[in-house]
Formats: structure tokens, C-alpha cells, sequence
């Protein structure tokens, strides 16, 4: 395996074999870096020689614990010579006089040590006369491996042998190590004699190209995957073969799975390990220069790492040199962050910990960034440098900016540590306990008590005082960051900066928009002078406070929020700025661009590993897709916020999510699930925040869904005497005038009912709104039969413009009731068509819808005929309705029940059903206007696309699915929609004729 791009070299070695077997005498050396495959060149040579010719082969190994045997080596090439039993005696003989002379003549001096020097030299004659003679018999070829660890006599032997048989059948191959870092100290000088030898070459064997690691991958996974995974295999073993071949060991695959596509080259424990291995094989220098070229990483000069390692620059640049030469490292780097990890595995922990402190004093003296001192001061232990806590904290922040709050936090508990006196410490820990609260909020919690007690204590001001202010009202500690935030707000306060100012608003700020109660007034923002870094982190706020004061409409509150999240980037500094621009974009009734910036924010999220960030994101999202009527989406984005952060790390900010999942399940009729949402625990300080309004009115929409009426009415009032008491009270936000009036609808109290909605539709502004939909359509509910259809119809328009589908199918399934009752059969039919379609949309249960068009079904359609109610403009609740109308009408969400209509058996005490008069266009492009005159047979005047836009239309589909399931813009729907109206004589879908829907396969 280790022969794949060495064919050339082991043709050069053959060719010289046989010109030696021709009796020219030749000296062949192998040379090359660490595990470069020269001992496996010399063996598939040996192996050729001895299948492919008649030489006698005598082979020998060297090895570094040897060197001090003389003649090892020698002894290890005659061992195996087919010699004689006379020779074999007379070489046994000559091997132990010569390591007796050569051990006699190192200790020795003058004329005993000449003597000894003399006898030796007797002994190498001997011995090549010897070697001669076998060669004389049959071509020889010698080959000694490594050969740099050879003992000096053995080194002498061969130097005399290769100059006696210039003219002899002798091939002396020999493979060397580059040599700088390792061999014997008189190897030096046997390769200047050999350098000297006329017919002496020289073969260096690099590291393996791209294609020869193909080569070697083929062999065991195929052509196909070898060629798809060279060039990675390649770039992590460096073209050494032994590194490569360890890397296959990694990849664990046979050849049944050489065509799998899933295979992908990467290191492990066997890379680590013969990477391992080349180091100790050789010069400890090396090793040496490889620990420190691991303990710095990519920080790693020449200059530092032989300060590092107190070497002389010189021996460091030559060891650098040899480890790039095999191939472990590239210019001073690992290849792979696993040959890192194995190279300081070679290491002790008080070693490692002693070379990254060293390391991080020689950078913070170099002035290197205190982001890469960091990282040597984390793996350092506790190192107590005077400068190490400020480096920490720095480089704490700046993990927060890329997205790594985790390692911040451990830079902060190291910081901690280490900290000189109490003053630093308390920083830092104030510090941490934000860092925390970013990478894993439940953990944060624990931290709450301390820190209470550190701001009534006085013992925190300036940033570290303001910083604190979240997190404390986070966790329902109020009055504590109250406290904090009066601290932090005095301009001479220990750690106050330029932008103190804006932060101070900043915190101010988001104190207010959580817990309206402590800040006593209406809400204002102020405008203060910040930094770009710190306007990135509050504008967001600013524009929340500003909605929430009601200070900006919703057109400007979308311009502002769209110029801050098209300019924010997503990190843990802006996230609270984000989610308050989206917020502010729900409460302003613009639901449909919160859910797109929601819906893009949330993937940047989940691709940072950022759960508070994922978790609010969520939270906003899946209030969002509530109050668009998409119930399993509300479901699903309040259960990712809930498993991002666990329940107890959401602090008071619990209610949002929570609300989302209730909401979500008592819409589509689960109240057992909706009961054991409500029964997590919450804490008190919720009902002081914002958070806690939505809480409270998911409660209310639970006890309405069980017939709990007072409870309801209670939560939905409490909501609007703790919006009236905060200065908030607008419809965005929550319409519980609208909440509380079904409540009342419920309880039978209808002139209450009304004065509520009337109330909600005075105070809404101009403009389509989810509030003034559900107020309409509530109103209708308590007016005489023969209005309602009007408010019914401006209440589909509103809601239509504003997305939310749940409550236009509600608003739909009292139009079709309020149709029946009038006499309307195929006006309620087609009504109640649109409300089971829309509740199957939404996942909600289909009792609004499934009764009613049951019923109608077996109606026939008497839109011509008249029908009669009672005089009196309403009904009381408690009056009786035919064929469950009731039941329909409570399950519509408050609607009140109509009375049952009377067919001619009192006709003067009833009047007729006269149609209301034209309401004036409304948003969407439909009027709210009785229809005229159905005509199939202006069927014949639609062009193909426009029966395909009307049959889709009359089936209950909006014009955005209309668009996306015929691959048209909606505005081509509204065009196509506008010229069928007109053609038909109709003014709305619903007075579309049934027939149009067997267009729809068409």
C-alpha cells in the first residue's frame, strides 16, 4: 500500500541492481522525512531481489537504542549470510574481538586507546574480506534501514566495504532519515564519505501527491469514492503515507461500502496516534517544537515559540521545518484539530497548563488582541496576572458579539476566580450573571438571590447597576431593578462611560415596557444622543415605549420598525432590540410583517445556537400565527419557546408562550391540554407585566371554552383595569372590551354586551383592524335580526384585510345563521361553506361550521321567498332556537343565539324582511352590499381562468391561496375576481353560485 506513487523510485533501485550484478559496484541512499514510506520501499525491493535473481540479500535495521553495541549492525547482516560453518566461526569470532577492541578503545587513552584503535581496524578488514568473498560467489545486495541509528563501528565497516567493492557484484542500499534532528553523532561523518563515492546516489522520497493518495484510496473504497475524498484525505494527512493509511483506519469501511456517498474522510484516534508516533520517532527537539507549536495554535512565530520553549530561534526554525517536511504540520499549523488535541495529550496537565500561561504572558507583552490571550488564560488554570480579569471580560464581550455566550461565561467564572478583591469580583459576577442568562437561562435563576442582595446591599452602580436592571425584572424581581436601575442612573457612578446616557434610557426604558406599574405617567420615549453600537441595541425599545403610548400609528410604527430590522444584525446585544420591534409591530396591528421578520429571524437563530434569541423569537411568532387563526403553528412556536428555555427560565416572561399554547388549544377544542399548560407554575411578579395580560386573557378564553362566564368576565375586565391603570389601553395590545362583551353575551346581559363594543369601535383608529372585525361582529350579535348581516359583512372585510382566519370563519358561520334565519337558504349555505373551510384551515374543530351545513344542506334554496322575524330589535340569550342555532351560535365565540322566525302565523305581529341599505365599498375589494340576481347563464361570458379563479373563490379559498395554487399574482385574482362580479351581477364571493365549483378540476 505504502508503494502507490513510488514506481519510479523503485525502478531506479532495480536498474542499479542490475548494473551492479554486472560488476559495477553502486551506494544507493534512501532519504526522506519521518514515515515517508522508505522502509517499505527497501522491503518491496528486497522482495523483488529475492524472487526476481540469484543475489544473496542481507538486510539490517538500525535502531537509536543500539548505537552504543558495536557492530549491531554488522551483526545483523552476516547473521543471515549463507556462509560456511569455517566463515560462520571465523565472523562469530571477529564480531566479538571487534566489540571488545571498540569498547576498550572508548575508554582508553593514549597508547592503549592507539592499540585498541589499530585492532579495530584489523577486525573491519577482516570483515569486509569476508563480505568480498560472498560477493565473489553470487551478486550481494546489503540494505540497512535507518540507517542514521547505526553504531559507529558498524558505520566504519560499511564505509570500508564500499570502497573495496568499487569493481565488485555489490549493491549497498541504504535508507536514511533527513538528518538535522536525529542520528548518531558520527553518522554525519559517514555521509560525507559517502557524498565522496563516484558511484554513490542519492533517492529522496517526498511526501505523496494528490493523485498517489487517490491511489492508496482506491484500494480499499473504489475508484469513484477515492477520487471524491483525495483531495480531503490529502489535505489532513499532508501527503504522508503513514498518515493517510491512518486515516483509512478512521473511515472503519470495507469494500461493501466503498459506494456509499456518506462516507467522509476525518481524524481520529488512530490519526492522532501515528502522528503521535512520527514525533517520537524523532529528535525530542522535535516533539518539543510540536507541544509548542499546540499549546499556541494559530498565534504560533517562530520568535514566540522558541521563547515559549527557550530554545535557540535556529534549532526552532529546523524543527519546524522537519515536522512541515513529513507532513504534520503545514508552515507552523496541525492540519486537523485532532492532531492538536493528540500533540498536547503528549503532555501532563501541569505542563500544559505552565506553557498557556507563559503563552498568554508572551502575547499580552506582544500586544496581541485579548480575545486570542484569552483562550491561553482559560486552559492556564488559575493564573493570577494582575492584567488577566480586564483580559477576560474583554474577551468575554466579544464571544457575546460572535455568538459564543457560552465560552464568555467561562471566561467570566474564570475571571471570578481569580478577581483581586471584592469590588472586582462583584463586577464580575454581575457581568456573568448576563452572560448566563444569554447561554442558558434556567441556570441563570439561580443567581437571582445573590444579586438582590447585592443591589439593596449598594454594592453594584454604573453599567454593571444597569445591566442588572434585566435581568432582575426578568426573574419577577421588580422592586430590586428598580433599585438597580436608580443606581446605575448616577453620572458619577463608578464605570459610567460616554454612552452612559443611553444606556441608562435604555434601561429605563425596558423597565417601563415590562412592568408599566413602576414608572408612574403615560409612557414617553426620549430621545438621547447614543453610539451606533448602542442605538443598535435600544431603538428597538424606543419604538415599543412609543407604540405603547400611543404615540405613533400603526403605518409608522411598521416604517420604524422595518428601517431597525433591515439594519440589525442578530446577536445577543440586539435581540432584545429585535423582539421589541416585532412586539411593537404585533400591538400596532401588523401581524402579517411581524410573522415574515419572525419567520426570517428565527433561521438566523437556530444557525447561532442561540437559544434566548430562538426561544423570543418563537414566543413573538407563535402569537403571531394566533392571532393569524394558524393554531398548530401557534402550538408548535410556543412549544420550541418553552423547549429552548425551560419554563423556569423564562421568569415573568413566561405568560407569552403560555398564552400561545392555550390560546392555540382551547381554539381547536382541547381545554385538557389548555389545563395543563395553565397548570405550570408562574410567578406573581407576571401579572404586573405585559406578559401577564396575555396570560390573563388565555384564562379568560379557557373559562369561556369550560362555561365558567364570571371567571372569564373577571380575567377579561381585570385586563382592562390594569391597561387603564399602565396608560396602555389599546385594542393591539388586547380588545377586551371585545373579550369581555362575549362574556357578557354569555351571561345574558346584552345591553352590557353592546355598550362594550360600541365603546371598542369609537376608540379604534382609521385603518383595517383584527380589533374593529371582532367588535363588528360581536355588535351584530346583539342588534335585530335584519341588521346583522351589514356588520357581518363589514366584520368579513376587516377581517379578511388583517389574516386572522379563525375569526372570519366565526364571523362567516353567524353570517350563514343570521342568512338562515331570514329565509336566505343559499346565501347561508354558501356562508357556512366558507366557515368549515376556513376552521378546517385553522385545525379548529368543525362544530362551528359542520351543523349549520348540515341542516341547509336539505334546505332548498329560498332566496326569493319572504321571511319574517319578531318586532323587537333583539332576543333575549334565553329564548329558544330551531335546529340548534343556539349551540352555533355560542360556539361562534359570544355570538348571541337569534330567536326563532315566525312563518306567516302572525303576520301582524311580524314585519318583513326588507334588505338593508348599500354600505359603501371597504378594503378588499368587495362591497358590503346584498347581491343582485345570480345568472348561470353568464357562465358562458368566463373565460377559462377566470371559472378557475371563481370556482376557487366560491369553494372559500382567499386570494392569496387562490394565487399560490394557480400560480398567479393576487393581483391577477383580483382583477379576474373583479371582471366575474361583474359579469355574474354579483357583489361578493359569497354570492357566487355553487355550480362554479365543478370548474375546479378543470
Amino acid at each position: 500500500m505504502f508503494l502507490a506513487g513510488r514506481s519510479d523510485e523503485l525502478a531506479r533501485l532495480t536498474a542499479a541492481g542490475r548494473r551492479s550484478a554486472l560488476g559495477e559496484g553502486r551506494v544507493v541512499t534512501v532519504s526522506g522525512p519521518v514515515a515517508t514510506g522508505k522502509t517499505a520501499l527497501l522491503h518491496a525491493f528486497g522482495d523483488r531481489v529475492a524472487d526476481e535473481s540469484d543475489a544473496t540479500l542481507l538486510r539490517a535495521t538500525c535502531s537509536p537504542g543500539e548505537q552504543e553495541i558495536p557492530f549491531g549492525v554488522a551483526r545483523q547482516l552476516l547473521h543471515s549470510a549463507p556462509l560456511v560453518d569455517a566463515e560462520a566461526d571465523a565472523v562469530a569470532r571477529l564480531l566479538e574481538d571487534g566489540a571488545y577492541a571498540a569498547a576498550f578503545a572508548d575508554s582508553s587513552h593514549g597508547a592503549d586507546a592507539g592499540t585498541s584503535g589499530a585492532h579495530l581496524v584489523r577486525t573491519v578488514q577482516d570483515l569486509c574480506d569476508v563480505v568480498a568473498g560472498l560477493a565473489a560467489r553470487r551478486p550481494l545486495v546489503i540494505s540497512v534501514d535507518d540507517v542514521q541509528h547505526g553504531d559507529p563501528a558498524s558505520l566504519d565497516l560499511l564505509v570500508h566495504l564500499i570502497r573495496r567493492t568499487r569493481r565488485a557484484r555489490v549493491l549497498v542500499v541504504l535508507a536514511e532519515r533527513e538528518h538535522g534532528l536525529c542520528g548518531a553523532r558520527s553518522y554525519p561523518g559517514f555521509a560525507a564519505e559517502l557524498d565522496r563515492e563516484p558511484l554513490h546516489e542519492r533517492i529522496r522520497l517526498g511526501l505523496l501527491p494528490r493523485p498517489a493518495v487517490s491511489v492508496l484510496l482506491a484500494e480499499r473504497l473504489g475508484a469513484d469514492t477515492a477520487a471524491r475524498l483525495a483531495a480531503d484525505a490529502h489535505a489532513i494527512s499532508g501527503g504522508n503515507p503513514l498518515l493517510v493509511n491512518a486515516l483509512l483506519e478512521d473511515l472503519g469501511t470495507t469494500r461493501e461500502d466503498r459506494f456509499r456517498r456518506t462516507i467522509r474522510v476525518s481524524a481520529g484516534d488512530a490519526y492522532g496516534r501515528a502522528l503521535v508516533g512520527c514525533l517520537y520517532r524523532l529528535n525530542p527537539v522535535a516533539l518539543h517544537v510540536a507541544q509548542g507549536l499546540a499549546v499556541l495554535g494559530e498565534s504560533g512565530t517562530t520568535a514566540n515559540l522558541a521563547e515559549l520553549l527557550g530554545l535557540e530561534p535556529a534549532t526552532t526554525t529546523t524543527a519546524a521545518q522537519a515536522l512541515h517536511n513529513a507532513g504534520l504540520v503545514d508552515y507552523g499549523r496541525f492540519h486537523d484539530p485532532r492532531a492538536r488535541s493528540a500533540v498536547l495529550d503528549t503532555m501532563t496537565r501541569a505542563e500544559r497548563e505552565a506553557a498557556h500561561a507563559k503563552a498568554a504572558t508572551l502575547l499580552h507583552i506582544d500586544g496581541e488582541p485579548d480575545t486570542l490571550v484569552a483562550r491561553h488564560l482559560a486552559a492556564a488554570g488559575e493564573f493570577p496576572a494582575p492584567w488577566a480579569v480586564r483580559t477576560l471580560r474583554v474577551a468575554a464581550e466579544a464571544a457575546v458579539c460572535e455568538g459564543v455566550p457560552r465560552l464568555a461565561v467561562d471566561y467570566l467564572k474564570l475571571a471570578e476566580r481569580i478577581a483581586p478583591d471584592e469590588c472586582e469580583r462583584v463586577s464580575v459576577k454581575a457581568l456573568l450573571v448576563g452572560l448566563e442568562w444569554l447561554a442558558n437561562p434556567a441556570a441563570a435563576a439561580r443567581h437571582m438571590p445573590w444579586l438582590s442582595k447585592a443591589v439593596r446591599g449598594g454594592r453594584l452602580s454604573g453599567r454593571d447597576a444597569l445591566a442588572c436592571v434585566r435581568y432582575l425584572a426578568w426573574y419577577g424581581r421588580p422592586d430590586e431593578a428598580k433599585a438597580a436601575l436608580e443606581a446605575g442612573q448616577r453620572p458619577c457612578a463608578e464605570g459610567s462611560g460616554e454612552d452612559w446616557p443611553a444606556e441608562a434610557r435604555a434601561a429605563h426604558a425596558w423597565l417601563r415596557s415590562w412592568y408599566p406599574d413602576l414608572v408612574a405617567g403615560p409612557m414617553q420615549s426620549r430621545t438621547v444622543a447614543a453610539l451606533p453600537a448602542t442605538l443598535s441595541r435600544i431603538e428597538g425599545v424606543d419604538l415599543l415605549t412609543a407604540v405603547l403610548g400611543g404615540q405613533v400609528d400603526g403605518d409608522e410604527a411598521e416604517r420604524r420598525a422595518d428601517r431597525i430590522l433591515r439594519r440589525a444584525t442578530l446577536d445577543e446585544t440586539t435581540t432584545e432590540s429585535i423582539t421589541s420591534a416585532l412586539t411593537a409591530l404585533v400591538y400596532a396591528e401588523r401581524t402579517t410583517e411581524a410573522r415574515d421578520w419572525c419567520t426570517s429571524l428565527l433561521d438566523r437563530a437556530a444557525a447561532r445556537h442561540s437559544p434566548i434569541a430562538h426561544a423570543r423569537l418563537a414566543a413573538v411568532l407563535a402569537e403571531v400565527s394566533l392571532r393569524h387563526g394558524d393554531l398548530r403553528a401557534a402550538e408548535e412556536y410556543g412549544r420550541i419557546a418553552l423547549t429552548r428555555i425551560q419554563p423556569e427560565g423564562w421568569g415573568v416572561a413566561v405568560g407569552l408562550p403560555l398564552a400561545a399554547r392555550v390560546g392555540s388549544a382551547v381554539a381547536r377544542g382541547d381545554c385538557d391540554a389548555a389545563a395543563r399548560h395553565l397548570e405550570l407554575p408562574s410567578p406573581g411578579a407576571m401579572f404586573r407585566s405585559l406578559a401577564g395580560l396575555h396570560y390573563l386573557q388565555a384564562c379568560g378564553r379557557y373559562n369561556m371554552a369550560t362555561g365558567r362566564f364570571d371567571a372569564a368576565l373577571h380575567d377579561f375586565t381585570t385586563c382592562g383595569r390594569l391597561m387603564a391603570e399602565w396608560g396602555t389601553d389599546l385594542p393591539g395590545i388586547l380588545p377586551w372590551r371585545v373579550e369581555a362583551a362575549r362574556a357578557h353575551h354569555a351571561l345574558g346581559d346584552e345591553p352590557a354586551a353592546r355598550a362594550l363594543v360600541e365603546e371598542q369601535l369609537a376608540m379604534l383608529p382609521q385603518g383595517p383592524s383584527r380589533a374593529r372585525g371582532m367588535a363588528l361582529a360581536t355588535h351584530a350579535g346583539t342588534l335585530d335580526l335584519r341588521r346583522r348581516p351589514p356588520l357581518l359583512w363589514q366584520a368579513v372585510n376587516e377581517l379578511q384585510a388583517t389574516g386572522d382566519r379563525l375569526e372570519l370563519s366565526r364571523a362567516y358561520h353567524a353570517l350563514g345563521l343570521a342568512y338562515r334565519d331570514l329565509g336566505e337558504f343559499g346565501r347561508a349555505r354558501r356562508a357556512a361553506d366558507r366557515a368549515t373551510h376556513l376552521a378546517e384551515v385553522c385545525q379548529a374543530p368543525p362544530s362551528p361550521g359542520l351543523p349549520l351545513r348540515d341542516h341547509l344542506a336539505a334546505v332548498p334554496d329560498r332566496a326569493a321567498a319572504p321571511a319574517f322575524v319578531p318586532a323587537s330589535t333583539s332576543v333575549p340569550a334565553s329564548a329558544p332556537a330551531h335546529d340548534g342555532a343556539s349551540a352555533d351560535a355560542a360556539a361562534v365565540g359570544g355570538l348571541a343565539p337569534v330567536g326563532a322566525v315566525v312563518h306567516g302565523s302572525t303576520p301582524e305581529a311580524a314585519i318583513p324582511y326588507t334588505p338593508p341599505v348599500q354600505l359603501p365599498r371597504l378594503r378588499g375589494g368587495e362591497a358590503a352590499t346584498e347581491p343582485t340576481v345570480h345568472a348561470e347563464d353568464a357562465a358562458a361570458e368566463l373565460s377559462s381562468a377566470e371559472r378557475r379563479v371563481a370556482a376557487l373563490a366560491a369553494k372559500g379559498y382567499t386570494n392569496r391561496e387562490i394565487s399560490r395554487r394557480l400560480f398567479i399574482t393576487v393581483s391577477t385574482v383580483e382583477q379576474h375576481l373583479t371582471r366575474v362580479y361583474r359579469k355574474l351581477g354579483v357583489a361578493r364571493r359569497l354570492d357566487l353560485p355553487p355550480w362554479l365549483e365543478a370548474y375546479i378540476a378543470g
